[in-house]
């Protein structure tokens, strides 16, 4: 074969490895970002049912007298309003579908301000997020150092949920 034959196989393998090629360095398109009907801001403090403080440290009283009590009780005592039907448990570990089906929150409700998540050591903190008719009202910060109240996963507090105290804090189980 001779030098002048091989050219147009050159050029048609050429042309047939070059749109190969040139795949290779197509850029993925990027995900799509998140559509929010809605947003909660978990880490807010706004206070309208009572000092996070007082509540704290009630749930600790609480948890020395080694009796059983309701999460009402618990509430009145530490000087706050009854205006919440429902407390969830938010970590760094859930997402949004999640909790929107935890706080029965319209699909589509975005949730800001949770605890990052770095590796797979969960965050030290989270929250307890009080609510009303699925509405959030106050969300009140846990950490991992000394958490007073535990409660199991997926589980929904409400005033008649009784606490047992444990150790100097309370537990639902």
């Amino acid at each position: 074969m001779s030098a002048a034959q091989m050219k147009p196989a050159t050029i048609v393998v050429g042309i047939l490895t070059v749109p190969l090629l040139a795949g290779c360095g197509v850029k993925q398109d990027k995900p799509v970002a998140k559509t929010c009907q809605s947003e909660i801001r978990l880490d807010s403090k706004p206070e309208p049912l009572g000092s996070s403080k007082a509540l704290s440290a009630e749930f600790k009283a609480a948890g020395n007298k080694e009796q059983s009590v309701s999460f009402g009780e618990v509430t009145r005592a530490a000087g706050w309003s009854d205006n919440w039907d429902t407390v969830i448990d938010v970590s760094s570990a859930m997402d949004d579908n999640w909790l929107n089906k935890m706080a029965e929150t319209p699909p589509g409700t975005c949730w800001k301000g949770l605890p990052p998540r770095i590796g797979s050591d969960p965050a030290s903190f989270g929250y307890y997020v009080f609510l009303k008719d699925r509405q959030v009202v106050q969300s009140v910060t846990w950490d991992t150092g000394y958490r007073v109240l535990e409660f199991r996963a997926n589980e929904r507090l409400t005033h008649e949920t009784m606490l047992n105290a444990k150790s100097g804090g309370l537990r639902t189980y």
